[in-house]
């Protein structure tokens, strides 16, 4: 692009500094202790990025995996939803999705930003804001005394997945430095002990295998040493314990998990009234999606045309989901829509296993762990569309992205930028798509 004078150059230096604050502290600050000021920062954040690239002409970051997979399921969830479309409204409701199609104008200003934006940053921030869900967790317990914590903010579900989100991104910091390992292992404590109070199985199921396959690639990784080892070790006794306590005390989030999974191995069923929803749910969605395999039904009212394939007597519940990913996209966009779901999903991994940069170890931790996350918490309820969640998604994926970036010496030799580790290319140099 043409070389910008002094003051509009000035001007779009600040406004992506603030895109970049604004999505960061957004996303992955503020999000469960305040959900509506955190949805609204993070998409403002995305639009403000979008006008940056729009006035500095720059859309290189849209060929990234990152961006450009999101990018290509919205394309495929439209053809899927006009297919079947009656209205504008069927076209448009594919928005529910759009923090995910602005990932692309959200690298663009991490690379560009003025402050650093690294393993530590960004696992600091999000073990900050384990902690802030963690003080919400505890103030709706043991001062409200909810039953399930969260719901003074947000679904306790959506809560508590978001959580499981920020805890295991916070170990990215596992390859900063030696403050940044201490502070991304107290923000997975801050989270398994938030997720905990807030009773929700799916998330707490999802912990086990998530926190396995992270000490497993940390270590091979060489980002776990022997302190950060024994604080582990402290903090797995610690959750021992308290799952034994929990048992003994017949507290119901941990027995209900343990009763649910006996009940099923034994039986096949369950007595659990949430759980047998469930199952009617994934029946008559399977039913929904053998009626239109291909495209599906579209958005709009899709949970009623899923109910309406079971008989009448069995009273299959009509939420606004169908309580997994798989699912929802399976009957409204058939088998189209499943391909977009695993663009979306993949769209982290794919991106930090091309990474080159000095981060390629945090970004690919970060990925395998985001994505195995929100696959697993798919399974037994929403993620895509729910717009903390998704949100929080978007932020995650573009930091991924940001630390999957090429060496600053080799990004000079393929495009004449120099641009310095930890600061913005200057933005009268930057080079356009």
């Amino acid at each position: 692009m043409p070389d910008l004078p002094a003051e509009p150059a000035l001007l779009v230096k600040y406004l992506t500094n603030l895109s970049a604050a604004a999505a960061l502290g957004g996303g992955l600050v503020i999000i469960c202790l305040w959900p509506e000021a955190g949805n609204v920062s993070v998409i403002a954040a995305q639009v403000l990025a979008l006008g940056i690239c729009l006035f500095t002409w720059s859309w290189g970051d849209l060929r990234r995996p990152a961006a450009a997979l999101p990018l290509l399921a919205g394309l495929l969830l439209i053809l899927a939803f006009g297919i079947t479309a009656t209205s504008a409204l069927h076209i448009i409701s594919v928005l529910v999705f759009a923090p995910l199609f602005l990932i692309g104008p959200l690298i663009t200003v991490f690379r560009r930003a003025s402050f650093r934006i690294d393993p530590g940053v960004i696992g600091g921030l999000a073990a900050l804001g384990a902690g802030l869900a963690l003080l919400v967790a505890i103030y709706d317990t043991f001062v409200l005394h909810s039953t399930r914590a969260g719901g003074i903010v947000a679904n306790p579900i959506h809560f508590a997945d978001v959580v499981v989100a920020l805890g295991f991104l916070s170990l990215v910091g596992l390859f900063g430095g030696n403050r940044s390992k201490w502070i991304a292992v107290a923000g997975a404590a801050f989270a398994l002990v938030t997720v905990i109070l807030s009773g929700t199985r799916g998330a707490i199921v999802t912990i086990i295998p998530v926190a396995g396959l992270t000490l497993v690639l940390a270590t091979l990784w060489g980002g776990l040493g022997r302190r950060a080892w024994l604080v582990i070790s402290v903090l797995a006794l610690i959750a021992i314990g308290a799952v034994v306590g929990t048992v003994q005390g017949g507290w119901s989030p941990v027995t209900r998990v343990i009763a649910t999974v006996t009940s099923v191995l034994e039986s096949g069923k369950t007595a659990d009234s949430s759980d047998n929803e469930r199952m009617l749910m994934y029946q008559a969605a399977y039913n929904a999606f053998l009626q239109s395999p291909f495209y599906g039904h579209g958005m709009v009212g899709f949970t009623k045309i899923a109910a309406d394939t079971m008989p009448p007597e069995l009273h299959t519940p009509v939420y606004d989901h169908l309580h997994n990913d798989v699912a929802d996209f399976a009957v409204t966009g058939g088998i189209i829509g499943v391909i977009a779901y695993f663009c979306i999903l993949l769209a982290p991994l794919v991106e930090a296993w091309r990474a080159e940069g000095p981060h390629r170890r945090a970004a690919r931790l970060g990925a395998v762990v985001l994505v195995a996350g929100y696959f697993l918490m798919g399974l037994t309820n929403a993620t895509f569309g729910i717009l903390m969640l998704t949100v929080t998604f978007a932020v995650a994926t573009a930091a991924i992205a940001h630390l999957s970036r090429p060496p600053a010496r080799d990004l000079s030799q393929a495009t004449g930028v120099v641009d310095s580790p930890g600061s913005s290319t200057r933005l009268a140099d930057a080079p356009s798509a």
